[in-house]
Protein backbone atom coordinates (compact mmCIF):
# COMPACT_ATOMS: atom_id res chain seq x y z
CA UNK A 1 0.00 0.00 0.00
CA UNK A 2 1.57 3.23 -1.01
CA UNK A 3 1.84 5.70 2.00
CA UNK A 4 0.67 9.42 2.02
CA UNK A 5 3.15 11.85 2.21
CA UNK A 6 2.76 14.08 5.01
CA UNK A 7 3.05 18.02 4.61
CA UNK A 8 5.95 17.79 7.95
CA UNK A 9 8.08 15.46 5.34
CA UNK A 10 8.04 18.15 2.26
CA UNK A 11 9.14 21.15 4.35
CA UNK A 12 11.76 19.03 5.41
CA UNK A 13 12.72 18.66 1.59
CA UNK A 14 11.76 21.94 0.67
CA UNK A 15 14.30 23.86 3.61
CA UNK A 16 17.26 21.39 2.14
CA UNK A 17 16.40 22.70 -1.81
CA UNK A 18 19.52 23.83 -3.02
CA UNK A 19 17.69 26.74 -5.13
CA UNK A 20 14.19 27.27 -2.51
CA UNK A 21 13.64 30.97 -3.75
CA UNK A 22 12.20 30.07 -7.28
CA UNK A 23 10.33 27.92 -9.16
CA UNK A 24 11.29 24.55 -10.64
CA UNK A 25 12.98 24.96 -14.18
CA UNK A 26 12.14 21.16 -14.69
CA UNK A 27 8.78 20.28 -17.32
CA UNK A 28 6.07 18.43 -15.85
CA UNK A 29 6.84 15.13 -17.69
CA UNK A 30 10.35 15.22 -15.49
CA UNK A 31 8.62 15.96 -12.64
CA UNK A 32 6.48 13.35 -13.38
CA UNK A 33 9.21 10.96 -12.02
CA UNK A 34 9.64 13.03 -8.76
CA UNK A 35 6.00 11.72 -8.31
CA UNK A 36 6.00 8.22 -8.26
CA UNK A 37 9.22 8.18 -6.15
CA UNK A 38 7.62 10.40 -3.62
CA UNK A 39 4.41 7.21 -3.52
CA UNK A 40 7.02 5.72 -1.85
CA UNK A 41 6.31 7.53 1.20
CA UNK A 42 8.04 10.14 4.27
CA UNK A 43 11.44 7.97 3.42
CA UNK A 44 14.85 9.44 1.42
CA UNK A 45 16.15 6.13 1.04
CA UNK A 46 13.13 4.74 -0.56
CA UNK A 47 13.02 7.85 -3.29
CA UNK A 48 16.48 7.76 -3.91
CA UNK A 49 16.08 3.90 -4.74
CA UNK A 50 13.09 4.39 -7.20
CA UNK A 51 14.80 7.74 -8.76
CA UNK A 52 17.93 5.38 -9.00
CA UNK A 53 15.81 2.78 -10.93
CA UNK A 54 14.04 4.30 -12.76
CA UNK A 55 17.76 5.96 -14.28
CA UNK A 56 19.02 2.41 -14.48
CA UNK A 57 16.37 1.01 -16.18
CA UNK A 58 16.90 4.38 -18.77
CA UNK A 59 20.65 3.63 -19.09
CA UNK A 60 19.66 0.16 -20.15
CA UNK A 61 17.54 1.04 -23.01
CA UNK A 62 20.00 3.83 -24.41
CA UNK A 63 22.55 0.65 -24.58
CA UNK A 64 20.36 -1.39 -26.36
CA UNK A 65 19.44 1.74 -28.37
CA UNK A 66 23.24 2.09 -29.41
CA UNK A 67 23.45 -1.20 -30.21
CA UNK A 68 20.14 -1.58 -32.30
CA UNK A 69 21.32 2.49 -34.07
CA UNK A 70 25.02 0.83 -34.81
CA UNK A 71 23.96 -2.43 -36.28
CA UNK A 72 21.79 -0.06 -38.41
CA UNK A 73 24.23 2.32 -39.71
CA UNK A 74 26.97 -1.29 -40.02
CA UNK A 75 29.46 0.29 -37.46
CA UNK A 76 31.46 -1.95 -34.89
CA UNK A 77 29.38 -2.34 -31.58
CA UNK A 78 31.72 -1.68 -29.61
CA UNK A 79 31.26 2.07 -29.30
CA UNK A 80 28.63 1.01 -26.78
CA UNK A 81 31.52 0.44 -24.17
CA UNK A 82 32.67 4.12 -24.50
CA UNK A 83 29.23 5.23 -23.17
CA UNK A 84 28.28 1.97 -20.69
CA UNK A 85 31.71 2.60 -18.66
CA UNK A 86 32.01 6.32 -19.32
CA UNK A 87 32.62 7.58 -15.46
CA UNK A 88 30.93 10.68 -16.13
CA UNK A 89 28.06 8.54 -17.28
CA UNK A 90 27.83 6.62 -13.92
CA UNK A 91 28.61 9.57 -11.61
CA UNK A 92 25.89 11.38 -12.65
CA UNK A 93 23.43 9.25 -13.75
CA UNK A 94 23.39 6.23 -11.60
CA UNK A 95 25.43 8.19 -8.56
CA UNK A 96 24.27 12.10 -8.67
CA UNK A 97 20.70 11.05 -10.68
CA UNK A 98 20.60 13.83 -13.16
CA UNK A 99 18.31 13.11 -16.07
CA UNK A 100 19.90 13.95 -18.93
CA UNK A 101 19.47 10.00 -19.30
CA UNK A 102 16.63 10.14 -19.98
CA UNK A 103 17.03 12.94 -22.23
CA UNK A 104 19.46 10.62 -24.42
CA UNK A 105 16.76 7.92 -24.42
CA UNK A 106 14.56 10.73 -26.42
CA UNK A 107 17.08 11.23 -28.91
CA UNK A 108 18.58 8.34 -29.35
CA UNK A 109 14.25 7.36 -30.24
CA UNK A 110 14.44 9.98 -32.58
CA UNK A 111 17.51 8.80 -34.58
CA UNK A 112 16.39 5.00 -34.22
CA UNK A 113 12.92 5.54 -35.72
CA UNK A 114 14.15 8.31 -37.77
CA UNK A 115 16.36 5.70 -40.00
CA UNK A 116 13.97 3.28 -39.66
CA UNK A 117 11.44 5.92 -41.48
CA UNK A 118 8.69 6.02 -38.63
CA UNK A 119 8.48 9.63 -38.52
CA UNK A 120 5.77 9.54 -35.69
CA UNK A 121 7.89 7.25 -33.46
CA UNK A 122 10.61 9.61 -34.21
CA UNK A 123 8.49 12.51 -33.35
CA UNK A 124 7.75 10.94 -30.08
CA UNK A 125 11.49 10.35 -28.98
CA UNK A 126 12.17 13.89 -29.75
CA UNK A 127 8.96 15.39 -27.80
CA UNK A 128 9.88 12.58 -24.84
CA UNK A 129 13.49 14.42 -24.65
CA UNK A 130 12.18 17.68 -24.84
CA UNK A 131 9.31 16.50 -22.05
CA UNK A 132 12.47 15.52 -19.49
CA UNK A 133 14.47 18.88 -20.59
CA UNK A 134 13.38 21.61 -22.93
CA UNK A 135 17.12 21.37 -24.48
CA UNK A 136 16.35 19.05 -27.17
CA UNK A 137 14.50 22.08 -29.09
CA UNK A 138 17.34 23.17 -29.92
CA UNK A 139 17.65 20.23 -32.98
CA UNK A 140 14.75 21.77 -34.26
CA UNK A 141 16.28 23.18 -37.01
CA UNK A 142 18.43 20.17 -38.40
CA UNK A 143 15.47 18.17 -37.99
CA UNK A 144 13.64 20.33 -40.37
CA UNK A 145 16.13 21.22 -42.61
CA UNK A 146 16.99 17.20 -42.55
CA UNK A 147 13.95 15.97 -44.23
CA UNK A 148 12.82 15.63 -47.29
CA UNK A 149 9.29 18.92 -47.98
CA UNK A 150 6.72 16.34 -48.18
CA UNK A 151 7.66 14.60 -44.48
CA UNK A 152 8.22 17.50 -42.88
CA UNK A 153 4.48 18.48 -42.14
CA UNK A 154 3.54 15.32 -40.33
CA UNK A 155 6.87 15.00 -38.12
CA UNK A 156 6.58 18.36 -37.24
CA UNK A 157 2.61 17.74 -36.52
CA UNK A 158 3.35 14.77 -34.64
CA UNK A 159 5.76 16.66 -32.65
CA UNK A 160 3.63 19.63 -32.09
CA UNK A 161 0.87 17.00 -30.57
CA UNK A 162 3.48 15.30 -28.27
CA UNK A 163 5.13 17.96 -26.94
CA UNK A 164 2.00 20.01 -26.25
CA UNK A 165 0.44 16.60 -24.37
CA UNK A 166 3.71 16.60 -22.18
CA UNK A 167 3.65 20.63 -21.17
CA UNK A 168 -0.19 20.63 -20.84
CA UNK A 169 -0.27 20.46 -17.05
CA UNK A 170 1.87 23.68 -17.09
CA UNK A 171 -1.55 25.82 -17.89
CA UNK A 172 -2.33 25.03 -14.37
CA UNK A 173 -1.86 27.92 -11.85
CA UNK A 174 0.11 29.79 -13.50
CA UNK A 175 2.75 27.39 -14.79
CA UNK A 176 4.18 29.20 -18.01
CA UNK A 177 4.32 32.18 -16.42
CA UNK A 178 6.57 30.53 -12.98
CA UNK A 179 8.17 28.16 -15.71
CA UNK A 180 9.47 31.19 -17.58
CA UNK A 181 10.38 33.49 -14.54
CA UNK A 182 13.33 30.30 -13.60
CA UNK A 183 14.07 30.07 -17.10
CA UNK A 184 15.02 34.09 -17.27
CA UNK A 185 16.41 33.48 -13.83
CA UNK A 186 18.79 30.91 -15.04
CA UNK A 187 19.61 32.32 -18.27
CA UNK A 188 20.61 36.05 -16.34
CA UNK A 189 21.93 35.21 -12.92
CA UNK A 190 23.67 31.95 -12.68
CA UNK A 191 27.57 31.32 -14.24
CA UNK A 192 29.48 28.15 -13.87
CA UNK A 193 32.08 26.21 -16.05
CA UNK A 194 31.29 28.29 -18.84
CA UNK A 195 33.43 29.23 -22.10
CA UNK A 196 32.62 31.88 -24.34
CA UNK A 197 30.40 33.59 -21.57
CA UNK A 198 33.38 33.90 -19.36
CA UNK A 199 36.09 35.24 -21.98
CA UNK A 200 32.69 37.96 -22.94
CA UNK A 201 32.60 38.78 -19.28
CA UNK A 202 36.61 39.41 -18.65
CA UNK A 203 36.33 41.44 -22.64
CA UNK A 204 33.96 43.70 -21.10
CA UNK A 205 35.67 44.68 -17.81
CA UNK A 206 37.66 46.72 -20.29
CA UNK A 207 35.09 49.02 -20.71
CA UNK A 208 32.55 48.88 -17.92
CA UNK A 209 32.71 48.13 -14.24
CA UNK A 210 30.00 45.79 -13.32
CA UNK A 211 29.22 42.32 -14.17
CA UNK A 212 27.08 42.30 -17.19
CA UNK A 213 25.94 38.21 -16.57
CA UNK A 214 21.86 39.92 -16.60
CA UNK A 215 22.57 41.13 -20.45
CA UNK A 216 25.53 38.79 -21.54
CA UNK A 217 23.76 35.47 -20.71
CA UNK A 218 20.40 36.42 -22.84
CA UNK A 219 22.35 37.61 -25.81
CA UNK A 220 24.53 34.61 -25.82
CA UNK A 221 21.66 32.35 -25.81
CA UNK A 222 19.89 34.17 -28.93
CA UNK A 223 23.71 34.47 -30.32
CA UNK A 224 23.73 30.53 -30.25
CA UNK A 225 20.06 30.20 -31.60
CA UNK A 226 20.93 32.42 -34.69
CA UNK A 227 24.15 30.06 -34.55
CA UNK A 228 22.07 26.85 -34.98
CA UNK A 229 20.11 28.05 -37.85
CA UNK A 230 22.92 29.29 -39.66
CA UNK A 231 24.87 25.98 -39.00
CA UNK A 232 21.74 23.76 -40.11
CA UNK A 233 21.37 25.79 -43.39
CA UNK A 234 24.97 25.35 -44.13
CA UNK A 235 25.05 21.78 -42.98
CA UNK A 236 21.52 19.92 -43.89
CA UNK A 237 21.89 16.59 -42.45
CA UNK A 238 20.73 14.86 -45.58
CA UNK A 239 21.61 11.29 -44.34
CA UNK A 240 21.55 9.16 -41.32
CA UNK A 241 25.09 9.61 -40.65
CA UNK A 242 25.66 13.08 -40.90
CA UNK A 243 22.35 13.36 -38.76
CA UNK A 244 23.97 12.14 -35.80
CA UNK A 245 27.26 14.25 -36.61
CA UNK A 246 25.13 17.00 -36.74
CA UNK A 247 23.05 17.12 -33.49
CA UNK A 248 26.60 16.36 -31.75
CA UNK A 249 27.42 19.95 -33.36
CA UNK A 250 24.09 21.38 -32.70
CA UNK A 251 24.78 20.72 -28.95
CA UNK A 252 28.49 21.62 -29.23
CA UNK A 253 27.65 25.12 -30.27
CA UNK A 254 24.55 25.72 -27.64
CA UNK A 255 27.18 24.67 -24.80
CA UNK A 256 29.70 26.64 -25.93
CA UNK A 257 27.49 30.03 -25.98
CA UNK A 258 26.25 29.01 -22.51
CA UNK A 259 26.70 30.50 -18.57
CA UNK A 260 26.17 27.65 -16.67
CA UNK A 261 27.83 24.03 -18.50
CA UNK A 262 27.34 21.50 -15.32
CA UNK A 263 29.32 18.00 -16.57
CA UNK A 264 25.93 16.08 -17.00
CA UNK A 265 24.49 18.84 -19.59
CA UNK A 266 27.13 16.76 -21.65
CA UNK A 267 26.15 13.27 -21.46
CA UNK A 268 23.76 13.43 -24.48
CA UNK A 269 25.54 14.74 -27.23
CA UNK A 270 28.10 12.27 -25.49
CA UNK A 271 25.97 9.42 -26.30
CA UNK A 272 24.85 10.60 -29.75
CA UNK A 273 28.79 10.89 -30.79
CA UNK A 274 29.30 7.17 -29.70
CA UNK A 275 27.63 6.56 -33.62
CA UNK A 276 29.75 8.98 -34.96
CA UNK A 277 33.59 9.01 -35.53
CA UNK A 278 33.71 12.39 -33.52
CA UNK A 279 35.18 12.15 -30.19
CA UNK A 280 34.88 15.63 -28.90
CA UNK A 281 32.39 14.89 -26.49
CA UNK A 282 34.18 12.05 -25.32
CA UNK A 283 37.36 14.65 -24.78
CA UNK A 284 35.04 16.13 -22.53
CA UNK A 285 33.30 13.62 -20.61
CA UNK A 286 37.24 13.72 -19.38
CA UNK A 287 38.25 17.32 -19.41
CA UNK A 288 35.12 18.26 -17.58
CA UNK A 289 35.83 16.35 -14.31
CA UNK A 290 38.12 19.93 -13.96
CA UNK A 291 35.11 21.66 -13.06
CA UNK A 292 34.67 19.19 -9.85
CA UNK A 293 37.19 21.76 -8.14
CA UNK A 294 34.91 24.15 -7.45
CA UNK A 295 32.87 21.82 -5.25
CA UNK A 296 36.05 21.20 -3.01
CA UNK A 297 36.06 24.77 -1.60
CA UNK A 298 33.87 26.17 0.92
CA UNK A 299 32.87 29.57 -1.79
CA UNK A 300 32.51 27.52 -4.77
CA UNK A 301 35.18 29.71 -6.40
CA UNK A 302 36.20 28.25 -9.87
CA UNK A 303 39.94 28.26 -11.28
CA UNK A 304 40.91 30.07 -14.07
CA UNK A 305 43.86 28.19 -14.52
CA UNK A 306 41.48 24.49 -14.75
CA UNK A 307 38.95 26.34 -16.92
CA UNK A 308 41.70 27.60 -19.31
CA UNK A 309 42.97 23.95 -19.32
CA UNK A 310 39.94 22.35 -19.98
CA UNK A 311 38.40 24.93 -23.20
CA UNK A 312 42.28 25.19 -23.86
CA UNK A 313 42.14 21.41 -25.00
CA UNK A 314 38.74 21.42 -25.94
CA UNK A 315 39.23 24.17 -28.75
CA UNK A 316 42.25 21.95 -29.79
CA UNK A 317 40.32 18.97 -30.73
CA UNK A 318 37.26 21.09 -32.01
CA UNK A 319 39.50 22.97 -34.44
CA UNK A 320 41.26 19.53 -35.24
CA UNK A 321 38.49 17.67 -36.29
CA UNK A 322 36.70 19.83 -37.72
CA UNK A 323 39.93 21.15 -39.84
CA UNK A 324 40.40 17.50 -40.90
CA UNK A 325 36.60 16.88 -41.58
CA UNK A 326 35.36 19.70 -43.04
CA UNK A 327 31.28 20.31 -42.38
CA UNK A 328 30.45 21.64 -45.57
CA UNK A 329 27.66 19.06 -46.94
CA UNK A 330 27.85 16.70 -49.94
CA UNK A 331 25.51 16.12 -52.24
CA UNK A 332 23.53 13.09 -50.87
CA UNK A 333 20.52 11.51 -51.28
CA UNK A 334 17.62 12.33 -48.60
CA UNK A 335 15.96 10.78 -46.16
CA UNK A 336 12.42 9.31 -47.38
Amino acid sequence: MLEKTSDSYLNLLFENLNSPNYFSIYPPLHQAFFYLASLAGESLLKNIIILRIFIILFDFLNIYLLYKILNLLNKPISGIWLYAFNPLVIIELTGNLHFEGLVLTGILGLVYFWIKKRKGFAALGWSFAIGIKLTPLILGPILLLGLKRNKVFSFFLFSSVFISTFLFPLIFSNGFQKFWQSFRLFQSTFEFNASLYYLTIWISRFFIDYNPIAYVGPILSFVAFVSIIFFSLLYKARDNEKLCLGIIYVYLIYLLFQNVVHPWYIIPAFGISVLTASRIFLVWTGLVFLSYYTYSNENFDESGVLLLVEYGILFVFIFKEIYFKPLSPKNKPGIE
